[in-house]
């Protein structure tokens, strides 16, 4: 049912003007938005808060191997960093050809 159809049924069977229910139709749906924009914000920090919490995790675990002296962090670390740091550089040195 189209929006014009239901407002016209609406103001049919209940003996309400047009411009009434169009009005509260219309507020209907900017709730209807601000719920989805609520609902995408939540996903989006509930997001968030898992990754900041894996990644909390594993820094965890990086330190207490490291105090147990099963790895060297820093050369862990600096090893990853590297790497990275590397391809970083190469893809740079592409895009400026």
């Amino acid at each position: 049912m189209l929006r014009d159809e239901m407002a016209a049924e609406i103001s049919m069977r209940r003996d309400i003007p047009m411009d009434e229910v169009e009005e509260v139709l219309e507020e209907r749906d900017y709730i209807v938005e601000e719920e989805c924009r609520c609902k995408k914000r939540r996903k989006c920090i509930v997001g968030s808060l898992l990754i900041t919490f894996f990644l909390m995790g594993a820094a965890c675990a990086l330190y207490i191997l490291d105090k147990k002296e099963k790895i060297d962090m820093e050369l862990t670390i600096k090893k990853y960093v590297d790497k990275y740091t590397d391809k970083l550089r190469s893809i740079q040195a592409q895009l400026e050809k």
